[in-house]
């Protein structure tokens, strides 16, 4: 059960990291928007793409799922480590009473 647990822990934790940051490279382009050329129209079309990955919205489809699953993953991610956390500190006590 703890290997099938980090294993989890493991996948989940590093898709919903590359999601998350995703969302946070986004938000800082969106936020500092003369990084990219604000003002000309050529960035215009690109600030309207970033902003549109950040929102869950790219032209008329939604990929709101992707913000979803990123959050999904960060809170498996986080309820594995907790339990594996807790598993580890037994299984040291353990040790150290034998």
């Amino acid at each position: 059960m703890y290997r099938l647990m980090k294993t989890i822990h493991r996948i989940f934790g590093i898709t919903g990291s590359l999601l998350v940051l995703l969302m946070a490279i986004t938000g800082l382009l969106l936020n500092h928007r003369s990084w990219i050329g604000y003002g000309s129209n050529n960035d215009l079309i690109m600030q309207k793409w970033i902003f549109g990955i950040h929102s869950g919205v790219l032209g008329d489809t939604s990929i709101v799922w992707l913000t979803d699953l990123g959050a999904i993953c960060m809170i498996v991610f986080s309820l594995t480590g907790i339990w594996l956390w807790f598993k580890g500190s037994r299984k040291a006590k353990r040790k150290l009473i034998k």
